[in-house]
């Protein structure tokens, strides 16, 4: 009997969600760092590359507080969690770190990163996943094709022996009762590589 999945599992607790803006210039322009990628680079790839960036720049700035310890231990201990929207920066730590960073926020001594100002943080509630159960079953022709792959990564000949040899290693659970005949062998391997 396959082992019982938990209903939900929980996903990112003891998180923090830092809502940032962009800072403003002195004539009221949006600052460097804030501005949008060049539509040279792809949107998708700039939204993870910058959200990292920034959570790196918003630890370099906290940790300049020598004289809040408290603070500069738990920016160096938290880890960057995600970037959502272009403005919500998430971080994850322990709860003593984060319990500092609310209370950094609360004094109004963080520092936002460079390019920006922190317009609110806040927890963030655990995420509640439902795992989705696989099958015990694995169709045969999947099997062959994934061994096949296999022994063509490790530049083995693949022949009716060797295959057979490679599913008794990789499947051992199955016994060789399990195995295909080379005449089923033959035929899933040949339905398989037709096209169409």
């Amino acid at each position: 009997m396959p082992p019982k999945m938990e209903k939900f599992l929980q996903i990112a607790p003891h998180s923090l969600a830092i809502v940032l803006g962009p800072a403003e210039g002195p004539a009221g322009e949006r600052s460097e760092a804030a501005r949008p990628a060049s539509p040279a680079q792809p949107r998708q790839l700039a939204r993870h590359h910058i959200g990292y960036e920034i959570f790196a720049d918003f630890k370099a700035e906290n940790m300049q507080h020598f004289w809040n310890k408290k603070v500069t231990a738990a920016v160096a201990e938290t880890f960057f969690l995600g970037w959502i929207d272009e403005q919500v920066l998430l971080i994850q730590g322990k709860e003593e770190h984060l319990e500092a960073l609310r209370e950094g926020w609360s004094r109004r001594a963080l520092r936002p990163p460079s390019g920006f100002h922190i317009r609110c943080l806040g927890d963030v509630s655990p995420i509640s996943m439902s795992p989705i159960s696989q099958s015990q079953f694995i169709p045969l022709g999947e099997i062959l094709c994934l061994a096949i792959s296999a022994m063509n990564s490790a530049r083995k000949p693949v022949t009716q022996e060797a295959l057979m040899e490679h599913l008794t290693t990789c499947f051992p659970a199955l016994g060789r009762a399990w195995l295909p005949t080379h005449q089923a062998l033959w035929k899933v391997t040949v339905v398989r590589t037709l096209p169409g």
